[in-house]
């Protein structure tokens, strides 16, 4: 999708049974940005990610598009903190993604080798899924989502299981992938110190309330509430 978007959520709520994990009264999130998603464990960020991507419904409240789209002319991919990948081969992993495209098969193995070279796992295009790390199988669960054009991305802590050098190129490849595409990308992650480098925008979750929002240093520098001090606390060296 070339033209801009918005997402607008209001008054969104998600309980299950009598215990609210999600309480949005109002964000709004503009295509062709990164926004970082933080707080402490159980602060509400899967739900987030979820209710946004439509994996579960919203309990109350509503997820609006701006700029003349309708919601589900948009193409979502979202990315859970655990992810699978079969015990095939790594390139059919990712090919499974354009399964139904109508893409020529040279235009497949072209887009699934670029995705694959992007998140540095080319040299393990024909090892099966099942004897990968675990690192090793969040690059392969994320170029599953790179390998398309997507209108949302949605990630939930997709550097987890990686060290130092995995996470930075993945940081580097979804930087290239947000300029190519204009996407919307959410990132949850829980450390602040990643929000810094990918996204110029940060999302602060506690009790399933966003506390924090606006740009990203002023957010991890200058928390206006107590639970964004509280919470930020922990990461002082």
């Amino acid at each position: 999708m070339s033209k801009s978007f918005g997402l607008q959520m209001r008054g969104l709520r998600r309980a299950f049974g009598d215990r609210v994990v999600l309480d949005v009264d109002g964000l709004e999130l503009a295509s062709g940005n990164t926004y970082a998603l933080v707080g402490p464990n159980g602060c509400g960020k899967s739900t987030f990610l979820k209710v946004l991507s439509g994996v579960i419904d919203q309990t109350f409240g509503r997820v609006d598009v701006s700029g003349g789209v309708d919601r589900p002319e948009l193409v979502v991919g979202y990315m859970p903190q655990k992810t699978y990948v079969f015990g095939f081969t790594v390139r059919k992993n990712v090919a499974l993604a354009l399964e139904s495209s109508g893409l020529s098969r040279e235009e497949v193995r072209e887009r699934v080798d670029d995705a694959l070279a992007a998140v540095g796992m080319s040299a393990f295009a024909d090892v099966r899924g099942s004897g990968l790390s675990g690192g090793e199988s969040q690059r392969v669960a994320l170029a599953r989502m790179l390998v398309r054009d997507l209108d949302v991305l949605l990630l939930d802590e997709p550097t987890a299981s990686m060290d130092i050098a995995g996470t930075l190129l993945v940081e580097g490849a979804l930087a290239r992938y947000r300029e190519r595409t204009g996407c919307l990308l959410v990132v949850a992650t829980h450390a602040p110190s990643q929000a810094r480098r990918i996204a110029p925008e940060t999302i602060m979750l506690s009790g399933g309330r966003v506390v924090e929002f606006g740009p990203t240093e002023r957010v991890l520098s200058s928390p206006q509430s107590e639970e964004g001090r509280e919470f930020l606390s922990y990461w002082t060296v």
